[in-house]
């Protein structure tokens, strides 16, 4: 009986430890981890003020894309007014 009772405390203190083992190394894990595993990343679409998307050269519709020499290639209104960078995707 004393040998049984001593295996069985071996049993019981081993399941213990390999369970508080377990438990801490995954507590470790998802801690150290969480932000690069579990965090979604949330992005933003730029879009135009009606609401349409940005054309393949990133102007709205209305606006024509064009070469501005020093300042590179702008966004500007077909009716007039200031040009702007286009929207980057």
């Amino acid at each position: 009986m004393k040998k049984q009772k001593k295996s069985l405390t071996a049993y019981v203190i081993t399941g213990v430890v390999v369970a508080v083992v377990t438990c801490f190394t995954t507590w470790y894990f998802t801690r150290k981890h969480y932000k690069n595993i579990y965090e979604p990343e949330y992005t933003t679409e730029i879009t135009c003020k009606d609401g349409a998307s940005p054309d393949i050269n990133g102007c709205c519709p209305g606006e024509e894309f064009k070469d501005m020499g020093e300042q590179g290639f702008n966004c500007c209104p077909l009716d007039g007014g200031d040009c702007f960078p286009p929207i980057a995707k």
